[in-house]
C-alpha cells in the first residue's frame, strides 16, 4: 500500500522563506519536526520546535499526524522554534 502524502506549504521559522513539500501525512509531527530541521538547516534541538497550521489556526501535538488533525493539501504550516503559539 502506498504512503498517504499531503502537499503543503511550509514557513521556515521567521525567515519568511516558503517552501512547497510533499509530507507523509501518517508520521507523527516529532518524526515531521526532525526531518523539517534537518531539511532547512535549523539549529535549534527538536524538542524546542513547533509545527502550527496557520490556515485552520492551531498547534500539532507531537503526537499528531497532518491526517489525525485534518490537514489539507495547500494548508500553510509555520515551523519555528517555541512551545506553544501565543493568540492575542
Amino acid at each position: 500500500m502506498a504512503e498517504s502524502i499531503v502537499e503543503v506549504f511550509v514557513c521556515r521559522g521567521f525567515s519568511g522563506q516558503i517552501f512547497r513539500l510533499q509530507l507523509p501525512a501518517e508520521a507523527s509531527v516529532e518524526q515531521l519536526l526532525e526531518r523539517l530541521r534537518q531539511e532547512f538547516g535549523m539549529w535549534a534541538e527538536p524538542e524546542a520546535l513547533g509545527l502550527y497550521n496557520l490556515t485552520q489556526d492551531f498547534e500539532y501535538l507531537r503526537t499528531d499526524t497532518l491526517a489525525q488533525r485534518g490537514t489539507q493539501p495547500s494548508d500553510l504550516l509555520l515551523v519555528a522554534e517555541g512551545g506553544t503559539c501565543l493568540k492575542r
